[in-house]
């Protein structure tokens, strides 16, 4: 089961449980029972008065998911603390979905604490969904606490699958922690298809305190997707406190993206403490995108620490990809001071580094001062790069004050006009079609009229096409404007 969608059904089943724990009234402390293995027939349900439902069907109608949520558990938690037979029953006639896992959740969060074997029946009844079996996690867990003993013998209860797997990991982790040998024995000890959970979720812990024995029995017991993940794991905890030796370890993931992740991790731990450490890492990594990218991480530490350096470094690489790539990030950085990172930019001695350069820090500066950077986007000499940071400065312009970066564009030259004026039309035309139609027409480029217009009729018809068309039947435009924007010809 991957690791991230576990972590994610746990979110979930914490966030029932939370609230579980908001509406009980008060804990029930837990009555000891003998574990046994062989699943006991689930009791009947008593022949009671019909409980009132009245409370439940209000909280049914309630629209609001919050407190749809909050006022179902509060009534499903009363009916449970006056009859739990009761509360199963309404449960088992609930139609699957938010109210049923979480009147499930309820039920069953209440009664592992009292009657362990008998939640574990029902859960293996009940809880069909993977989202519904990471309760699982939430017994296994409690149980670890209590009696790991008494745990590893409860597993003969739950189902294979998603079930057992959480059940397995919640043991081994909760287990690791109080008794490590024991845990670890364990976890060695069982079948193929439950040693590899058991086995990772133990060796997760255990990386908190010696990463490197981990990597030691990770490699002895585990294959596959789930010793790459502890390798990794392992890798990010020594990163940590000794990248050097982290650097030294890398080549133990197989190459693929969880190594690059571990390298690029490691790139930057390294440049936080010696820049040319780093480097000389970064140089033995196959050349391509994870180099690039740990080189980015490198200089994401470096800019830090010695910015001056970083930029000398990155102005004296090779003409090329990598420089092209290495500047557009580091520009990046160093855009926080604009005026510098500027002057920079228009130092580096290629066309390709420079104009990278040139079109991040306009992007980043428009971030905070999109006024300043459109400005100073439209003085650049014209071409591709004055018109990639002139546009990408304009659109937040257009989202901190509309009115001004449209009446901006009306004062730029012919040149640069229409570019500018196509990238800010389909925005405004989102708020006020007409409006931006009237504003074009107050455009001096003939150019930057049919674009803006172009742009603008675009994202109406996007969004409602027989308006558009409409207007665009009656629009004062040119014949061959109004031809390319799709009206029929005159008379027909």
């Amino acid at each position: 089961m991957n690791l991230r969608r576990l972590l994610a059904l746990l979110a979930v089943a914490a966030l029932i449980l939370a609230l579980a724990l908001v509406l009980r009234r008060a804990p029930t402390p837990p009555t000891p029972s003998a574990p046994t293995p062989a699943a006991p027939a689930t009791p009947p349900i008593s022949a009671a008065a019909k409980p009132d439902l009245t409370a439940l069907a209000t909280a049914q109608r309630i629209a609001d998911p919050r407190q749809h949520a909050v006022e179902f558990g509060r009534a499903f938690q009363a009916l449970l603390g006056a009859d739990l037979d009761s509360a199963l029953a309404t449960l088992r006639a609930l139609p699957r979905g938010r109210d049923y896992d979480l009147a499930l959740n309820l039920l069953l969060d209440a009664l592992h604490r009292r009657d362990p074997e008998r939640a574990l029946v029902l859960a293996r009844e009940l809880a069909t969904t993977r989202e519904q079996t990471a309760i699982y996690s939430v017994f296994f867990d409690a149980f670890a606490r209590e009696q790991p003993a008494a745990a590893v013998t409860r597993l003969a209860l739950v189902p294979a699958g998603p079930a057992r797997e959480n059940a397995l990991r919640a043991l081994a982790s909760v287990w690791l922690r109080a008794d490590a040998p024991a845990a670890l024995a364990w976890a060695q000890s069982l079948p193929p298809t439950d040693r590899a959970p058991a086995l990772e979720s133990a060796f997760r812990e255990l990386t908190l305190t010696d990463p490197l024995q981990v990597i030691d029995l990770a490699q002895k017991s585990l294959t596959g997707a789930a010793l790459e993940r502890t390798l990794f794991h392992a890798l990010q905890q020594i990163t940590t406190t000794d990248p050097a030796a982290a650097a030294g370890l890398v080549t133990l993931l197989p190459p693929g993206e969880t190594q690059t992740r571990a390298a690029l991790d490691i790139a930057r731990a390294l440049a936080a403490k010696n820049p040319a450490t780093a480097l000389d890492f970064i140089g033995q990594l196959p050349a391509g995108p994870a180099q690039t990218l740990a080189l980015n991480n490198a200089l994401t530490s470096w800019s830090v620490t010695a910015p001056s350096a970083a930029a000398r470094y990155v102005s004296a690489l090779p003409p090329g990809a990598v420089q092209d790539a290495t500047a557009s990030h580091l520009a990046a950085l160093l855009a926080r001071e604009p005026a510098n990172a500027l002057a920079w930019a228009q130092s580096l001695p290629a066309a390709t580094a420079r104009d990278a350069a040139l079109v991040s820090i306009a992007s980043v500066w428009a971030q905070t001062d999109p006024a300043a950077a459109t400005r100073w986007a439209s003085t650049q000499p014209a071409g591709a790069t004055a018109t990639t940071a002139l546009t990408g400065a304009l659109s937040y312009w257009l989202l901190t004050d509309a009115s001004a970066a449209r009446d901006f564009v009306t004062t730029l030259s012919a040149a640069i006009q229409p570019a500018a004026a196509a990238s800010i039309a389909p925005q405004l035309a989102q708020r006020d079609p007409t409006a931006t139609f009237a504003w074009a027409q107050t455009l001096a480029a003939p150019a930057a009229r049919e674009a803006a217009v172009t742009a603008a009729y675009t994202r109406w018809l996007d969004n409602a096409p027989a308006a558009a068309r409409t207007w665009l039947a009656t629009a004062n435009l040119a014949p061959d404007l109004k031809a390319k924007l799709g009206a029929p010809p005159s008379g027909k």
